[in-house]
């Protein structure tokens, strides 16, 4: 069954779901059907590959009934970038990622960091066929919102690659089985491996540093308040005099660019081929120290850096 034929055979239980939604924001009932069989599809798959049976169509149309339909609808539209879902999902679920955060860390101002990174995360901070791809899209509405970013902000806290000071990370676990043959053929070639390792190493971190430098005011002053900084997105926002899950929408995007242009870099600076660049940047994000702050500090402006050494004095 494809989407399609899931809207006609389940139309009746579709409507009935989205008539008790709370708040629609943005999200359109093709969108909310189509959220429903992913979620159906996941979790029901023989049940949807026969869905005329009277006994299966039953079944579906009772998981469909059994969704958490105001918090799916919440994620949708915040995955499509949503202003008014946005402002929502802060106001009522800030206080909560914190807490967990701070359940992961036992520090303040880590916690703080932590949840920032999980926003950012869930706005989308990669893209794919030049679309930007949101945590929130992976939310089925199975479990409660809260459960599902629990979850969330556990596989952050686990995942080294996306500490505050990595701004070049990989497309999720996928990567990591393409990066298993490359560290297994290490035991064979390590001469030919180290090189190319090295290789890596030099471009991705030459490429980096032009990137930095190629960013405009604000993007380069984002950055810099918040990783050179340590300020955290609430503070930033009264900087510039917006709401904080602006300015989480503000970073995501300038880190977007900042791996754009690494990749340009790549391309344009060593000749590195679409592969190479996916290779070089994979392996950048999980093996290589590369210390982005470092570069992004030597980017700043004089007056700036002035001032940090100040401030270190």
């Amino acid at each position: 069954m494809i989407v399609e034929e899931f809207k006609v055979a389940f139309a009746g239980e579709i409507a009935d779901a989205i008539a008790r939604l709370s708040r629609r924001y943005s999200v359109t009932d093709d969108e909310m059907a189509a959220a429903f069989f992913a979620s159906a599809k996941k979790y029901l798959p023989d049940s949807i590959s026969d869905a005329g049976a009277d006994e299966n169509k039953a079944v579906v149309g009772e998981f469909i009934a059994s969704l958490n339909l105001d918090d799916l609808c919440l994620a949708l539209a915040c995955a499509k970038g949503d202003d008014a879902a946005w402002e929502d999902f802060f106001h009522d679920y800030r206080a909560y990622l914190n807490g967990i955060a701070r359940a992961h860390t036992n520090d303040s101002s880590k916690a703080e960091q932590l949840a920032d990174s999980t926003f950012a995360e869930l706005y989308g901070l990669r893209e794919t066929e030049g679309e930007r791809i949101s945590k929130f899209s992976f939310y089925s509405g199975r479990g409660s919102l809260k459960g599902w970013l629990r979850a969330v902000v556990f596989q952050l806290s686990a995942d080294s690659h996306r500490q505050s000071n990595r701004y070049v990370q990989t497309e999720e676990d996928e990567d990591l089985d393409r990066l298993a043959k490359p560290i297994e053929l290490e035991r064979h070639h390590l001469p030919e491996i180290t090189f190319v390792r090295d290789r890596y190493r030099a471009a991705v971190a030459d490429a980096l540093r032009r990137a930095f430098t190629q960013l405009n005011s604000k993007e380069g002053l984002l950055l810099a308040y918040y990783y050179c900084d340590e300020m955290t997105l609430r503070e930033i926002g009264r900087v510039f005099n917006v709401h904080e899950a602006s300015i989480s929408r503000w970073i995501a995007k300038t880190n977007k660019h900042v791996r754009k242009l690494v990749e340009k870099n790549l391309a344009a600076e060593h000749g590195f081929k679409r592969r190479e660049i996916a290779e070089a940047i994979e392996l950048a994000a999980q093996q290589l120290d590369i210390s982005a702050k470092e570069y992004l500090f030597e980017a700043l402006p004089a007056d700036r850096k002035a001032g940090k050494a100040a401030e270190g004095a």
